[in-house]
């Protein structure tokens, strides 16, 4: 049965079931879900565009998870921020992250390759790709600062898919996926990317990623565009070889952070912890996990305030209160979010109280010796074809 827009904007604020669950909103007063969708389904979306509020919602995709009326939050957000670009529009790091601008030029090509460790066995003419994305510019920019640690992501992933028999390809051609163009409205800018990267992309059989947000990008947003990838996050690509992945754990527990992307939107949550156990490490999880996750406070660097570190903080405190020596992250911006905390010498609390490291990081420094498999066999043979161990299966 059909319901007329009167009887679905008092059904959906009578509701209110989105407010309820929004970090945002208890944080910040005035802001609610519900309101945003009674703003624009009564017709006064001008209106909702210069009160800011799509730029304070993380997109973290709770509401939308959880809502019984399927509003898509998501969709009114990004379309939202992309009627507004001439208003209210918030991104944080505006200036630290400039290289954005000069990547879109097609005439530059990054280089990536040169920053990769001298262990690490990458194969130009491999069927899997490894896509970086923009860990190498994150590393430069963040690591003094709060310590992290990208290229040791960039390395540590395809050391684990040396040590399964995979031998990736990687590009310098490749540029920045576009996720944070997309989720803040620069259609264009994100679509200049798409354009540039499925040159290289469509060739690959299967592209591996360690960043949920490239994960999501490259499978979904790309897709609406006509560029049809296989593309697999880290954990679940090696979700199929975790029997060769055997780890010594060393008494160590971990807490693992279901990042926004990766669980919510791509519904991914047994892969990496299926990792985590075969490396031997005993999950402690956080009061709230899985589907019911805390954001990590900020998403596509946009509005990165004392609100949102009131989420980062909670976040954290729920990780130290599992008892847990690591707080495990899949996402290399959830790790900067996170460790920006740990550093902030204006905080009276302790959030050092356990250490953050991302899931590649933990699952290769407790991996058994006797793993390490040799890729040379995975190279191609001279009729051009690989052998099975790098099919990419």
């Amino acid at each position: 049965m059909e319901i007329s827009p009167e009887e679905f904007v008092r059904a959906c604020y009578q509701c209110g079931t989105c407010s309820g669950v929004c970090p945002k909103a208890r944080v910040k007063s005035g802001f609610l879900p519900r309101k945003m969708v009674y703003e624009i389904i009564t017709g006064h979306t001008d209106r909702e565009i210069k009160s800011g509020d799509s730029w304070d919602c993380l997109t973290c995709g709770h509401c939308q998870a959880i809502c019984p009326m399927k509003v898509d939050f998501l969709k009114m957000v990004q379309e939202t921020r992309k009627t507004g670009q001439n208003g209210v529009c918030k991104i944080a790091h505006e200036n630290t992250l400039g290289f954005y601008k000069i990547m879109k030029d097609s005439k530059v090509t990054p280089k990536k390759t040169e920053f990769l460790a001298d262990d690490v066995k990458t194969n130009e003419d491999s069927d899997v790709l490894y896509f970086m994305g923009c860990t190498t510019y994150f590393d430069i920019i963040f690591k003094e600062d709060v310590g992290f640690e990208g290229m040791g992501i960039a390395d540590n992933t395809i050391r684990l898919l040396n040590a399964v028999g995979i031998t990736p390809a990687v590009l310098d051609e490749e540029k920045c996926c576009g996720h944070d163009q997309f989720w803040r409205g620069q259609n264009r800018l994100f679509e200049e990317f798409a354009k540039q990267n499925a040159k290289f992309l469509k060739k690959y059989k299967t592209i591996v990623t360690g960043c949920p947000e490239c994960y999501r990008t490259l499978k979904e947003e790309y897709k609406a565009l006509g560029i049809d990838l296989d593309v697999k996050h880290i954990s679940e690509f090696l979700a199929d070889h975790k029997d060769r992945l055997k780890g010594k754990g060393n008494g160590a527990t971990v807490t693992f952070h279901d990042s926004c992307r990766l669980g919510r939107y791509m519904n991914i949550y047994d892969p990496p912890r299926e990792l985590l156990d075969a490396a031997g490490l005993e999950i402690k999880e956080m009061v709230k996990s899985r589907d019911e996750a805390l954001c990590c406070g900020v998403s596509a660097f946009v509005n990165c305030d004392s609100e949102n570190k009131e989420i980062r903080k909670q976040k954290i405190k729920d990780a130290i209160e599992t008892g847990a020596d690591i707080l495990v992250t899949p996402c290399p911006k959830c790790q900067i979010h996170l460790k920006c905390l740990q550093c902030d010498e204006s905080e009276p609390e302790d959030y050092n109280n356990i250490k953050i490291m991302d899931l590649s990081t933990v699952l290769m420094e407790n991996l058994e010796p006797a793993q390490s498999v040799d890729t040379s066999k995975s190279q191609p043979d001279e009729s051009g074809e690989e052998s099975d161990d790098n099919d990419g299966n």
